[in-house]
């Protein structure tokens, strides 16, 4: 039976305009929280790269004495905990980057300056090589200042795994007008006797996720290794 009391019932009213401005405001105060949240886990995981590069370095300095069986299974246990935590790492950063890819924005950067504050940083994880830090040209450059800074960490470790023990690295900060690089040189044991460090391939790829180009460079006499990566200095780096 037809109920009259539902037929005059009056629809449900619409959100207020102000009652639909305080959600958004809300929405939009959440998300400002989980992104700043998502980048300190990323910053957090930064500074755990570090350390980690020292002990995985350590490991690959052993590995070049005498050592008997039981103590070569113990360092690749451990290199391959390092290799792991290493992953997790990285996955966590890469997932902090997607998280706030939509907020983080580059900006202009003081290259000479945060690559001297990484330098200063990665001198106390790489205590087995002198890192002296050069600078060339002036002015700012278009960058994500972490994701700056943990490019320079990786390359860093990876010159330090190359490198002649013992040996100092070079970091370079140059901007040019079109352009700006970031170079590490390391000497390197005589051709022959050079350990791959096994990660030009991923650097590589993490410097072409973020807008540039790396480049490989091998001297003989010295013998050296220097790794360049190129960026455009006012286009914004790739998300």
């Amino acid at each position: 039976m037809h109920d009259p009391e539902s037929a005059s019932a009056e629809p449900p009213a619409s959100p207020s305009r102000p009652a639909l401005a305080q959600l958004e405001a809300t929405r939009e105060a959440l998300q400002t929280q989980v992104n700043q949240l998502e980048r300190q886990l990323a910053r957090l995981s930064h500074d755990l790269r570090n350390p980690l590069g020292a002990i995985r370095l350590g490991t690959e300095l052993l590995r070049r004495g005498v050592l008997d069986p039981q103590q070569r299974q113990v360092l690749d246990h451990i290199d391959s905990a390092g290799e792991r935590a290493q992953q997790l790492i990285d996955q966590r950063i890469a997932e902090a980057q997607t998280a706030t890819r939509g907020d983080e924005r580059p900006r202009p950067v003081a290259l000479h300056a945060l690559v001297a504050q990484c330098v200063e940083t990665l001198a106390q994880a790489f205590p087995g090589h002198a890192l002296e830090h050069d600078r060339l040209g002036e002015g700012h450059c278009q960058a994500d200042p972490d994701r700056l800074a943990q490019l320079v960490g990786r390359m860093v470790a990876e010159a330090a795994a190359v490198a002649t023990p013992g040996s100092g690295l070079i970091v370079a900060s140059i901007v040019e007008p079109e352009r700006f690089r970031i170079a590490v040189h390391a000497p390197t044991p005589p051709e022959g006797e050079v350990q791959d460090g096994g990660g030009e391939d991923r650097l590589r790829d993490a410097v072409r996720a973020q807008g540039g180009r790396l480049e490989v460079m091998r001297q003989t006499a010295p013998s050296g290794r220097t790794l360049v990566a190129s960026f455009a200095r006012g286009a914004p780096m790739a998300t």
